[in-house]
């Protein structure tokens, strides 16, 4: 067997070498035989790295979970022993580190490609090692079967890179156009801000470093540069030192030429420290809080936003598409550029369309092209989509991934396991034309033991999952909760032309009837509290009974926990976590969330607030106080427990409604922010202006509302 490896694998080395592209051998058989074939293998191989057990003593060796130490590092053959499983994201991760000329091996169980006794993940990726790209080796397929003709001819001639640009060292055209785009947000005019996008291997942290040495050799100019951390910013810190070869570094994270600077900030430090450098840089930005950004624009004039669209974690898509409508409303002058040619693989690289397809990184929204959301409305079914019927049929899948890509920040290819694999999930639908234009991905939670429920609500057990559930007992108190059963809505997502026409209404419609069918006593959702969310959840009749006190490290929000009691059961609970966060949103507005965007105060305020606070102040006393305030008398701080007391009662009266005076109330009296943050957030130049104008929207509001006193 050795021979004929020997003489097969050597030939294919040369081809893969000559195209500069990559291949995908799957080892289809037990431990001893994998290890021994990947062995002899790895013989023309040079730079070599096993993922998983058992890796040989010529290999470097990693666990499955260290994947992502791996990232920006590069080898000519990668191992990933698959027999005891294996993540999508592994997968992604992994085969990005497989350089041209190079293979990827995975080691998988014949059992994947049979449906009856592997998860339905797992079956569809042995499906797809039948891929014609794909190099299937089984232990019990004779190794004198493989030739020279199982080799496929990818491309009649070589398609090997030179660089296009010696004094810069860009190694394509595009790479080249990219650097000189963003040397011209630097020096041009402000307010032009570059989003650069590029898929994985093309160069687009090598064109920032390009850039940032170019710029600093050329003017005085201090650059900063932020990640989500500075191994993702290191490859910018690597090329600039490389074309810059008398610069400074004293630190991994600053270099420094004559009087020019290139920094590394953290991203939750930028925003802070952003007129400090004449530049800024933010790399995987698909990866930093979307608020950061946002926040970004309105604190710097020249900034370029890089990202991965199709990376291990898949992230990049739905971020391309949110963040730049925002961004046009922003600063509309705002300018992409996408890296298209690969620099570590030929153009068309089949292992890289293999994974591209195994992960759904490419799949698209479904076209609603011709379909009449209100003429076809009746023609909208909703309905259960079972995992077996989604792992067998390419085209849904696709349709459901692009729909959640595009919907949401971040998805990654580990939910397309999650979706396929999980029991506990379920997937409700709205189909036309047998086409997903919404869904609804929905997980069963609870049904904890006593004994269980109450170390939960102790603090002392953690099971895996049950977000929702254990939610309710560890930071409410509430045992029974997680005793009880409950659907959680993971996701919800409706295809961009049909938004705005109750369907995302209606799926949550469908989920309330599927968990009545099963007796389910609640249901309820948890997500980043943005006022959209906060208007869609309270329209669909739930109410929110916990806001999260720190904010998620992705989104940047506050989670928003929200819950619709279903049986009689959970009744009994339920009011009590409505008045209790009532109370605890009152004790909170001041220390925990006196930052909270005021309009998203206001609505949490007014529609859950159960009292209106009380100081013992007559009415009289209140009436008193603010007229003489009105008038020019009296300071803020003397009339504080008046001014409380009646605007607490203002917004709970059913015609408040949201304007901008009525979040610089918010903002001021019940959240307590300062003069100096209320004054810079509305464009007022100097505390004493804040002042009269609190005192100007109080005389307009409280003479409206005086009938109340």
């Amino acid at each position: 067997m050795s021979a004929q490896l020997d003489i097969f694998f050597a030939q294919l080395q040369q081809q893969l070498s000559h195209h500069f592209c990559r291949q995908l051998i799957v080892l289809e058989g037990d431990c001893e035989w994998a290890t021994t074939t990947a062995t002899v293998i790895g013989k023309h191989f040079s730079q070599r790295l096993w993922a998983g057990d058992n890796a040989p003593m010529s290999f470097v060796s990693s666990s499955l979970k260290q994947s992502k130490q791996w990232l920006g590092q590069e080898f000519d053959m990668v191992v990933i022993n698959a027999l005891q499983g294996l993540s999508a994201n592994t997968l992604g991760a992994l085969s990005g580190t497989v350089k041209g000329g190079g293979i990827l091996v995975i080691i998988a169980p014949p059992a994947w490609r049979f449906p009856n006794i592997s998860s339905p993940f797992y079956h569809r990726l042995g499906r797809l090692f039948l891929d014609p790209n794909v190099m299937l080796i089984q232990q019990s397929q004779p190794v004198e079967l493989l030739s020279l003709a199982a080799i496929p001819d990818y491309f009649s001639t070589a398609q090997i890179f030179t660089d296009v640009n010696l004094q810069r060292g860009c190694l394509t055209a595009g790479q080249a156009d990219a650097v000189d785009a963003i040397i011209k947000v630097a020096t041009g005019h402000s307010k032009r801000p570059l989003v650069l996008s590029a898929d994985r291997g093309r160069g687009k942290s090598a064109a920032l470093g390009i850039a940032a040495a170019e710029l600093l050799q050329t003017r005085t100019i201090r650059i900063a540069v932020t990640a989500p951390s500075f191994a993702c910013a290191d490859t910018v810190f690597k090329l600039a030192k490389l074309r810059l070869v008398t610069a400074e570094q004293p630190q991994r994270h600053q270099l420094y030429y004559g009087a020019s600077q290139l920094e590394f900030v953290a991203a939750d430090e930028i925003v802070n420290r952003a007129s400090e450098f004449d530049f800024i840089m933010v790399d995987e930005a698909a990866a930093i809080p979307a608020p950061i950004l946002m926040a970004l624009l309105a604190h710097h004039n020249r900034l370029i936003f890089a990202t991965t669209i199709h990376g291990y974690e898949g992230t990049g898509r739905g971020f391309e598409i949110k963040f730049k409508q925002k961004l046009t409303t922003k600063m509309p002058q705002w300018r992409s550029y996408h890296l298209e040619q690969p620099i570590r693989w030929v153009t068309g690289d089949p292992l890289e369309a293999w994974t591209f397809k195994a992960l759904l990184l490419s799949a698209q929204a479904p076209n609603c092209v011709g379909i009449d959301v209100v003429s076809d409305a009746d023609a909208i079914h909703y309905s259960v989509l079972p995992t077996s019927e989604l792992a067998a049929n390419e085209r849904l899948l696709s349709q459901l991934f692009g729909l959640l890509i595009n919907a949401h920040y971040q998805t990654s290819p580990n939910d397309i396991q999650q979706l396929l694999d999980d029991p506990e999930l379920s997937l409700i639908v709205a189909l036309q034309a047998k086409t997903i234009i919404g869904c609804c991905v929905v997980s069963k939670e609870g049904g904890f033991d006593a004994e269980l429920a109450q170390l939960v609500m102790q603090g002392k057990r953690r099971p895996q999952g049950h977000l929702l559930a254990q939610s309710l007992a560890a930071h409410l108190g509430y045992a029974i909760a997680a005793q009880q059963r409950c659907y959680r809505i993971l996701r919800i997502a409706v295809a961009d032309s049909f938004q705005q026409h109750g369907i995302g209404t209606k799926l949550v419609d469908a989920v309330l009837q599927q968990a009545q069918n099963e007796n389910i006593d609640y249901i309820g959702t948890s997500f980043g509290a943005a006022n959209e969310l906060v208007d869609f959840w309270s329209h669909c009749s739930l109410r929110p009974l916990r806001l999260g006190i720190t904010k998620d490290a992705a989104s940047g929000l506050h989670s928003l926990l929200f819950v619709k009691p279903l049986s009689s059961a959970a009744l009994l609970w339920f009011d009590d976590a409505v008045t209790l966060f009532s109370a605890s949103f009152i004790c909170q507005r001041v220390e925990q969330f006196s930052q909270l965007d005021s309009q998203l105060f206001f609505k949490l305020y007014s529609q859950n607030v159960q009292q209106p606070l009380n100081y013992g102040l007559s009415l009289t006393q209140i009436d008193h106080q603010l007229q003489i305030f009105i008038q020019g008398g009296l300071g803020y701080d003397v009339v504080v427990a008046s001014l409380e007391s009646w605007l607490s009662q203002y917004l709970l009266q059913d015609d408040c409604t949201w304007n901008d005076d009525v979040g610089f109330v918010v903002a001021k009296i019940l959240q307590k922010q300062s003069w100096s943050v209320v004054g810079e957030r509305y464009h007022l130049a100097s505390r004493k202006i804040t002042q009269q104008h609190l005192r100007n929207i109080v005389a307009r509001y409280y003479s409206l509302s005086s009938q109340v006193y």
